[in-house]
């Protein structure tokens, strides 16, 4: 069976379709990526373990009417390049985004069964575009539901990275390993794949006056300026820009402030790390307030909105979690779907059976 893959631009919509693609792979399916030449996934290139395409495609959603056009253009112009390819595919599954919106073109025009997956609680443009003429759409987030036709509709989860899910690490060796006292909280700091330059600052503070010892991710930008200031603090906070072994991060940690993207959420839940959720306030339709709330509502960590998100009520969500560690890690691993990739592709296997 040969199945096609296409998700990008971000980390969001990338790292999801990696992690399925090694699931597909260890089923022997046989499976090609296709993603955008401008995107995350193009300069992750090596991290993709099967034939990868790309493709001139770029952004649509709040871009002026030239890029608009500009992008149209380009998806309609790539999309008719990979009918080409595909002909002999069983189908395909995106990921949303203007990289997958190609792939979703080409598999409607040669009538390939075509699966979506929506990592978010307020789909892409492109999925609630595509999805009228999807075989099935997989979402994570209950919210949804309302935004697709409910018969396509199966709650999965996100796919996440096997290397994830089958670390048994143990939490006072990784803490040790990185110099931390083993009995007391680990902080962690985490804006997505690009960073946050507002958590960035904040968290600053909130070293400052908690004095936690912590685990900052910062992108590549903030890097040099955060990580002088808890050198010249003297404050015990290990600076990443990015790292791929997210599966020492996140057992080193017990709690942390994060943005509220939909891979974040469940990589955080797989290792029951409960969080105060500060969600990116310019983030496609808001989308990631609802991931965040869904998530507060189940008792597994705290929203703030950016405006609202000030030192002192940032360091009393924090006490408060930290209060009730054990209860909200609970909670929030209950969101996770370790299982996610096999619950995919039993739906996509079975109707090729």
């Amino acid at each position: 069976m040969k199945f096609y893959v296409s998700g990008g631009g971000t980390g969001g919509h990338f790292f999801p379709a990696l992690a399925l693609i090694e699931c597909m792979l260890e089923k022997g399916l046989d499976v090609e990526f296709v993603g955008s030449k401008r995107g995350i996934e193009n300069r992750l290139k090596s991290s993709i373990p099967c034939k990868a395409t790309f493709v001139e495609s770029y952004p649509f959603v709040g871009r002026s009417v030239k890029d608009k056009i500009k992008a149209i253009v380009y998806s309609l112009f790539e999309s008719l390049k990979l009918t080409r390819y595909i002909k002999t595919a069983q189908g395909g599954i995106v990921f949303g985004g203007y990289a997958s919106l190609p792939l979703g073109m080409a598999l409607i025009v040669k009538r390939k069964p075509l699966y979506l997956h929506e990592q978010n609680s307020v789909p892409s443009t492109t999925n609630t575009l595509l999805s009228r003429f999807a075989t099935k759409v997989f979402i994570t987030f209950e919210h949804s539901r309302r935004f697709f036709p409910k018969e396509k509709v199966v709650k999965t989860g996100i796919p996440v990275r096997k290397r994830l899910l089958r670390s048994h690490l143990d939490k006072k060796q990784v803490k040790e390993s990185f110099g931390f006292d083993p009995t007391k909280p680990v902080l962690l700091i985490i804006g997505g794949s690009q960073g946050a330059e507002f958590l960035n600052r904040l968290a600053l503070d909130v070293f400052s006056h908690l004095h936690l010892q912590g685990i900052h991710l910062t992108g590549e930008k903030d890097k040099e300026f955060v990580s002088d200031f808890y050198r010249d603090k003297k404050l015990p906070v290990k600076v990443f820009d990015f790292s791929d072994k997210m599966e020492y991060i996140y057992t080193a940690c017990d709690v942390a402030i994060s943005r509220a993207g939909a891979s974040t959420i469940t990589e955080l839940s797989i290792f029951g790390i409960p969080a105060v959720f500060v969600p990116f306030p310019f983030s496609a339709k808001d989308h990631q307030f609802y991931n965040a709330k869904e998530i507060e509502q189940m008792g597994g960590g705290i929203v703030l909105r950016q405006e609202y998100a000030n030192l002192e009520r940032i360091i009393k969500a924090l006490e408060h979690i930290l209060a009730n560690i054990e209860d909200f890690s609970k909670k929030i691993k209950e969101f996770a779907n370790p299982s996610a990739c096999e619950d995919i592709l039993r739906h996509i296997i079975f109707n090729h059976a």
